[in-house]
């Protein structure tokens, strides 16, 4: 018997489980004054301005399957995107400005950006968990690399599994 599961059946399900969570929505509407955007689907090329903030992108990765595989493995991206132009500077909240004499300043948005992804994380974890699918492991990064005041996270998923005898692969 041949497995095969499409990659969309697996974003399709991560998106409405980030769609359903409490924890995301509640997030971005207390930072941010609105639900995210959710995008299934992307292209680099041509990312969403920041008038989409915040938004999170689903995007169908690559799997390995076959007759000779005795685990099968399933890749899917997802980027999210948050904008904020607050500094913490020496303790005091401000924003866009020049502070040569400051000792700390801390990007809010690049905080925001870490902690909106750790939610999403632990929302993707949970329910593939939940299918017995859970995500065997993640590529996450929250290098900055988004034009200012815009903050960018990735996430590359994997999951893998060892399907049994007579099994049908469902998601």
């Amino acid at each position: 018997m041949e497995y095969t599961l499409p990659l969309q059946t697996i974003t399709d399900a991560w998106m409405k489980a980030l769609k359903d969570s409490d924890s995301i929505q509640q997030y971005c509407k207390d930072h941010y004054g609105k639900a995210p955007v959710l995008i299934n689907g992307g292209n680099p090329r041509e990312a969403p301005d920041g008038d989409y903030c915040p938004y999170i992108v689903v995007m169908n990765g690559s799997k390995i399957e076959g007759a000779d595989q005795s685990t099968l493995s399933y890749t899917i991206g997802v980027g999210w995107v948050v904008k904020n132009n607050n500094l913490t500077v020496d303790g005091k909240v401000v924003q866009n400005a020049y502070y040569p004499d400051a000792k700390e300043i801390q990007l809010t948005g690049a905080v925001e950006c870490d902690e909106l992804g750790q939610l999403i994380y632990e929302t993707l974890q949970t329910f593939a968990s939940d299918r017995d699918w859970p995500i065997s492991r993640v590529d996450y990064d929250v290098t900055p690399s988004a034009t200012y005041p815009q903050f960018m996270g990735t996430m590359v998923c994997i999951t893998e599994i060892t399907p049994s005898m007579g099994e049908t692969l469902t998601y």
